[in-house]
């Protein structure tokens, strides 16, 4: 009995602010727009429409039907704004609850106006951000995966991105890990019945078999599930780059550039969409071992950076090699020597090589390299399509093509927990 009260409490607690009607710009704070949308939720919603549209009673508003009205200024009854209206009968809305709709020309003297009178009803008032999603949340038409693609869907950039967000909005994630849930809690289920009551209700005695086998078999289903390589997360945040190489090795799409070595010493960052996927280039400072402080640090700053990206992109002037020998060797030592300029795992990354200014070479060039390296001319243009196609093919492993059957880790707290869980499930295999 202590318990329920408890938990009553704990009820009331998570619902108590749903209590208050609320309302918001539900398209954006534009300046201008053709039209804006401002959403209402709650028990009493309704009663904007009934008021702004001077209508006496809902009858005259079928749920989920658009009505031309005109909305009047509930204290002064000046004409406010021509719109349609709609509005959706909890629970069979977003959040769950009575929700009003008015699709109202873009200004911001109509909308400043609406935010008026509704400010002015009984128990409204604005809604804080995300409050929408919490409700719907709160009330069940959400689970917290899905909000979290719901949130991912308005920040996506790029169509890979929309793809992901939307199938995790569509429960792509919460339906594996809804399969895998059942599954343990039949487990434990199983396993305690067969602990109480196998003596006197003769359960099969080989219901702890099935239940070890259903364990393993979810246990080995979420750890391949961790062993993603953060494909999702990659996705959804976007796949970092870094450009590396020696002082003028023409590695600067967007700095201002000098034949002087050393004149970059800081980031630049840009963000642009390849293929369908989202990309963060950060262009670094020249590596080379140096004696002037602030150049050091720059070069300090491009390893830093380096090592927290998921792709290297390390751009090699081909005067600074021989064309008589090796120049798969001499590459591969040149990229070793640049990564040892300071202690760090960039050797193992995985890298795109650019063998820069074959245009400036008069000799041949031999063409068979390694699948990673690309010569190309930043001038002329040569095989700039092929590189940009490579980088995209690396770019699309990294992250992979979302599906809705098979989905990725889209976060650090999906991460967390689920390694938890399989640490929980191992102490079983362990113990058997």
């Amino acid at each position: 009995m202590i318990f329920l009260k408890y938990f009553s409490k704990i009820k009331y607690a998570r619902y108590a602010s749903t209590s208050s009607t609320i309302f918001a710009l539900a398209t954006g704070q534009q300046i201008r727009s053709g039209v804006a949308i401002i959403r209402v939720s709650g028990s009493t919603a309704t009663q904007s429409l009934l008021t702004l549209t001077k209508e006496i009673n809902l009858e005259k508003f079928q749920p989920k039907k658009l009505y031309l009205k005109k909305l009047y200024h509930s204290k002064t009854n000046d004409l406010i704004d021509q719109c349609m209206t709609v509005w959706f009968k909890g629970p069979k809305s977003f959040t769950g609850e009575d929700t009003v709709e008015f699709h109202i020309h873009g200004s911001k003297a109509v909308a400043s106006a609406m935010f008026s009178i509704l400010a002015s009803l009984p128990n409204y008032r604005l809604a804080e951000p995300g409050e929408f999603s919490k409700r719907a949340y709160l009330n069940g038409r959400l689970d917290l995966t899905e909000a979290e693609g719901l949130i991912d869907l308005i920040n996506a950039q790029t169509e890979q991105q929309r793809k992901q967000s939307l199938y995790q909005m569509q429960g792509s994630l919460k339906d594996l890990y809804e399969r895998w849930r059942i599954d343990l809690v039949k487990s434990l289920a199983h396993a305690e019945a067969y602990i109480d009551f196998h003596e006197d209700q003769h359960i099969e005695a080989d219901i702890l078999k099935e239940v070890i086998n259903k364990v393993k078999s979810t246990y080995e289903n979420i750890s391949r599930h961790l062993q993603d390589h953060r494909r999702g997360e990659i996705l959804r945040d976007g796949c970092r780059i870094a450009i590396l190489g020696a002082p003028n090795a023409g590695k600067k799409p967007t700095a201002i550039v000098s034949p002087i070595a050393g004149t970059t010493r800081d980031i630049i960052e840009s963000t642009i969409d390849m293929g369908g996927y989202p990309v963060i280039i950060s262009d670094t400072a020249g590596l080379r071992l140096t004696n002037d402080p602030i150049e050091h640090e720059g070069v300090s700053r491009a390893f830093d950076r380096a090592n927290i990206c998921d792709l290297l992109i390390v751009v090699i002037d081909v005067n600074m090699l021989s064309l008589n020998e090796d120049l798969n060797e001499q590459i591969n030592q040149h990229t070793s020597n640049l990564f040892t300029m300071k202690s760090s795992s960039l050797n193992s990354s995985t890298k795109l090589i650019l063998l820069n200014k074959i245009d400036l070479v008069n000799e041949k060039i031999p063409m068979k390299f390694n699948d990673n390296i690309i010569p190309i001319s930043c001038t002329s243009g040569r095989n700039i399509q092929e590189f940009l196609e490579k980088l995209t093919e690396y770019i699309a492993e990294k992250c992979s093509e979302p599906t809705f059957t098979t989905p990725s880790l889209t976060s650090e707290r999906h991460r967390i927990y689920l390694t938890q869980t399989v640490e929980d499930l191992n102490i079983l295999n362990v113990h058997q």
